[in-house]
């Protein structure tokens, strides 16, 4: 009878076109074609429209499919005769799980509870225990059913699992199948017959082709995190970096204020010692002196009063030869041998009124020193005289004052004194930027609409507005002034001659620019990046540069009313020659160079 099912029915003919395995629950569409129940679920779930998989035929809706009972049987009856399963004896029916194997079997999880064994789906009557389950064929099977699976060729696609771990959270709660089709509109996974009932007008494809466009959202959203990773951890890196230069800048800051505050405390000390030990000096001097005086007139009046004594009692003698014979010894004239005079050796005088005033006005200044800012009342200069007090204190050296914030205590700082290194400038055509016009004289400068200079020069500006005076400086003190009036943009200064001039560069002092620019009615110093800004009371309208080479000063004052603006301060001085420099984009308003320098208003 077996051979006869077998010699009926080719395996082609029993096995579903979609799957490619053995009919399970067949179902036939309108076109008259067999497919099992979930693959053709499947397959319509995935597909945008409803059509037969090997004709193509279209269908208006997902038709309504039921199980062919009598083909299943049949189906059924030729897996289990051509591939070794048991004949059946009684129908099939669900038993508890106990009645499985021996009866009470389990598995012990990792809380101490047992989950009953999974019966064999194959066995009949009394179920042994399943050792494997299948994912395509949905089942379970035991020791002896597995074998089909292990030693066919046509299972070699089928996935075998623990039966425990198979099947959870794979399967269908309410139809028991595999979740192999995903609704997009309920955006949870379903079965096949699911599709093709409660789910039969909602938008579905295979878990396949969810997951991948789930997977491309998950690649697109890790790119997301990473990019944003890479950008913190730049920025983080960025945010270290600046944070360790601060430290740096402020650790350079520390050193150099305790170091100048060290100077300044050996100079007060210095100061301390020459003033007490002047004062001590004199005083002792003079006053040894008097207490020598003292004591020559003390002997000198014990003897008077030996002597006063004496004739007293020469005079009280009732011996009267006695009194003749000793007159001429005893009445011998005194002579006062005492100076009466005002030694000028006693006077004791302390020419230091000058010396208590400027250590008072230096005691002033550094009260006026405080975080961030300094208030200068008075010029260095005035403050430290260079005549020579009595005790030989000249004025206090600037170098003994080199406290950054202190700086202005320089000899340069004194309008009055700079000016009297007042130079003549010229600017130099041969550097000018070649849209600037100069005036004939060479003295004036603004900016033009068109190219004036046309011979290219190494020493010439192309990028930035600028010129260079003829005149330059490798040595010495000099001064000159430039009025900047109302010009709205402009840059006076100084540069090294070794300074770049081609190209676009930050004119600050690591490239050899000392400058001054005023721009957007803000003065600002081309310091390295950040710039600072210059704060003053007014319009700066007149400006006077000094220049110290030997001290490596740019000090800019306002030439009007003589007060002091910013300096630069180049430890070392400077070793190369130095220009003057001069730029402005004002179309308008020039750059003026005094004709003469006695010509700037005071």
């Amino acid at each position: 009878m077996a051979e006869l099912g077998l010699e009926l029915f080719s395996e082609q003919e029993m096995t579903c076109s979609i799957c490619l395995d053995l009919f399970t629950e067949p179902v036939s569409t309108p076109c008259g074609h067999n497919f099992c129940q979930s693959c053709i679920g499947g397959y319509w779930a995935s597909s945008a429209e409803c059509t037969c998989p090997l004709c193509k035929r279209p269908f208006d809706g997902r038709p309504e499919l039921s199980i062919n009972r009598v083909f299943a049987h049949i189906a059924q009856k030729y897996k289990e005769i051509r591939y070794g399963g048991p004949p059946p004896v009684k129908p099939r029916q669900k038993i508890p799980a106990g009645a499985a194997g021996g009866g009470g079997g389990g598995v012990m999880l990792q809380n101490g509870t047992t989950t009953p064994d999974i019966p064999c789906d194959m066995c009949t009557g009394r179920k042994e225990r399943a050792v494997s389950s299948c994912l395509t064929c949905i089942a379970s099977y035991c020791e002896t059913h597995v074998q089909p699976h292990h030693q066919s060729p046509f299972y070699t696609s089928h996935q075998l699992l623990d039966p425990h771990e198979a099947l959870r959270g794979r399967t269908c709660s309410q139809h028991g199948r595999l979740l192999e089709v995903f609704c997009r509109t309920d955006q949870r996974c379903i079965c096949a017959i699911c599709v093709l009932e409660e789910h039969r007008t909602h938008a579905t494809v295979s878990v396949q082709t969810e997951r991948a466009v789930k997977q491309r959202m998950l690649g697109k959203t890790e790119l997301d995190i990473q990019m944003s990773i890479e950008r913190r951890g730049l920025h983080l890196t960025e945010l270290k970096q600046r944070l360790q230069v601060l430290r740096n800048y402020a650790q350079a800051e520390l050193s150099e204020v305790e170091q100048v505050l060290s100077d300044v405390t050996q100079s007060v000390e210095r100061i301390r010692r020459e003033l007490v030990g002047g004062i001590e000096d004199k005083r002792d001097s003079v006053i040894g002196q008097g207490e020598r005086i003292v004591s020559h007139l003390e002997a000198e009046l014990g003897k008077l009063k030996e002597r006063r004594a004496r004739l007293e009692t020469q005079a009280t003698s009732e011996d009267h030869i006695g009194f003749l014979q000793t007159f001429q010894e005893v009445n011998v004239p005194y002579q006062d041998t005492m100076v009466h005079n005002n030694d000028p050796d006693l006077e004791l005088h302390f020419s230091l009124s000058e010396v208590k005033s400027t250590l008072g006005e230096i005691r002033e200044r550094l009260d006026d020193i405080h975080m961030g800012e300094v208030h200068y009342r008075h010029s260095v200069s005035s403050l430290l005289p260079e005549s020579e007090s009595m005790m030989s204190i000249r004025s206090t050296k600037k170098r003994d004052f080199s406290l950054k914030d202190l700086r202005k205590f320089k000899s340069g700082s004194n309008i009055k004194k700079v000016k009297g290194y007042l130079e003549d400038v010229t600017l130099n055509p041969v550097t000018a930027y070649p849209f600037l016009i100069l005036s004939d004289d060479r003295k004036q400068l603004k900016r033009g609409e068109k190219l004036q200079f046309f011979r290219n020069s190494t020493q010439r500006f192309d990028v930035w507005s600028c010129i260079t005076a003829k005149e330059g400086y490798e040595t010495g003190r000099h001064y000159w002034e430039v009025s900047v009036g109302d010009n709205k943009d402009w840059k006076v200064g100084v540069l090294r001659d070794s300074a770049q001039r081609k190209g676009l560069f930050d004119m600050s002092p690591s490239n050899g620019y000392y400058v001054l620019w005023w721009s957007t009615n803000q003065l600002r110093a081309l310091t390295t990046p950040p710039l600072t800004k210059v704060k003053m009371n007014g319009r700066l309208r007149y400006l006077g540069v000094y220049l110290d080479c030997e001290e490596g000063h740019v000090t800019f004052f306002n030439a009007k009313t003589g007060s002091e603006v910013y300096s630069f301060i180049i430890e070392g001085g400077f070793n190369e020659r130095m220009f003057p420099l001069f730029g402005t984009s004002d179309k308008e308003v020039p750059l003026m160079l005094p004709a003469s320098p006695t010509h700037m208003p005071e």
